[in-house]
């Protein structure tokens, strides 16, 4: 079973004018202007998924200041979800610091979400520890949702997109925010590596993704976590369609790891946190005919 926790998709009329809504966001303009990036649509991801045995994705576009993009691009992935529920579910988009942030993230949760990110602390500017922040952290731990956090390493290459918020913000905000389930993406901007300290140990309630590594870390990064007694806490996240989940899947597998171990990164660990906002087929159609009676 593959789970990808971090895969982005945009609506079409996005994806076919990418200069336009450059224009209006200068942290989606930078990720524009990455060499060969690439920017797709819900049915590529479900095409791609196909191609390459991925089971499940969690889903989210990119958050923009405007929260009316924000909310364009929630509505497409709520109706991808709709349309997949037994292999889609979706996280909602937004600046926690733009107006309307919170009624939005109040809205994407009724409609299904399985909660907020991927949120850009960095490519936006805002504090982690800010008020908008703690309002939005606030309706997830209530609803039982998750938050999906962009943190960066604060050393070697640089590249666009790289922001400064790190290891050190990224423990606050687990600290302040007990029993919300967190996912720090980019291995938490490094700091799963400190888990020898018991302090960072115990965040249970605190995950990891390893978006980029093939592009960040060798494959004996796997092998340090294990030893590290954390595999329980990585899963895979792809950034799609920053690369191929056929690469993740080709590095872990040299990384030394066992099969078993493998498995949990590739999708056991991410199921316990996501299974319950994936649903069969006929519990789709059933929400859908009470949304429509709604």
């Amino acid at each position: 079973m593959i789970i990808d926790c971090h895969a982005h998709i945009l609506p079409p009329e996005i994806v076919g004018d990418l200069a336009s809504f450059a224009e209006r966001d200068p942290h989606f303009s930078l990720l524009t202007r990455t060499k060969n990036a690439r920017f797709l649509t819900g049915e590529d991801l479900i095409r791609d998924m196909d191609d390459q045995g991925v089971d499940r994705s969690i889903v989210c576009g990119f958050a923009f200041k405007d929260t009316g993009i924000s909310r364009l691009q929630n509505d497409y992935c709520a109706e991808l979800m709709r349309s997949y529920p037994e292999r889609i579910a979706f996280l909602a988009v937004i600046d926690p610091e733009a107006p309307g942030a919170l009624a939005e993230v109040e809205r994407c949760l009724s409609m299904g979400a399985c909660g907020v990110g991927e949120i850009f602390p960095a490519g936006h500017g805002f504090d982690l520890q800010g008020g908008g922040m703690k309002k939005v952290a606030g309706l997830c731990r209530e609803a039982g949702a998750v938050v999906l956090i962009h943190v960066n390493e604060l050393v070697g290459h640089c590249y666009p997109g790289k922001g400064d918020v790190g290891p050190l913000a990224a423990y606050r905000f687990a600290v302040d925010n007990p029993g919300l389930t967190t996912i720090f993406a980019h291995f938490g901007g490094g700091l799963p590596f400190y888990a020898a300290m018991p302090e960072v140990k115990d965040l249970g309630h605190v995950y990891y993704d390893n978006a980029a590594q093939p592009l960040l870390y060798r494959p004996s990064v796997y092998l340090a976590l294990k030893d590290l007694g954390i595999l329980d806490k990585i899963m895979l996240g792809s950034d799609y369609p920053l690369l191929t989940w056929t690469r993740y899947v080709k590095e872990i597998a040299s990384s030394g790891l066992r099969e078993g171990e493998q498995e949990m990164i590739l999708g056991r660990n991410a199921w316990i946190v996501f299974g319950k906002f994936f649903r069969s087929r006929a519990e789709g159609n059933r929400s859908q005919r009470q949304n429509t009676l709604d």
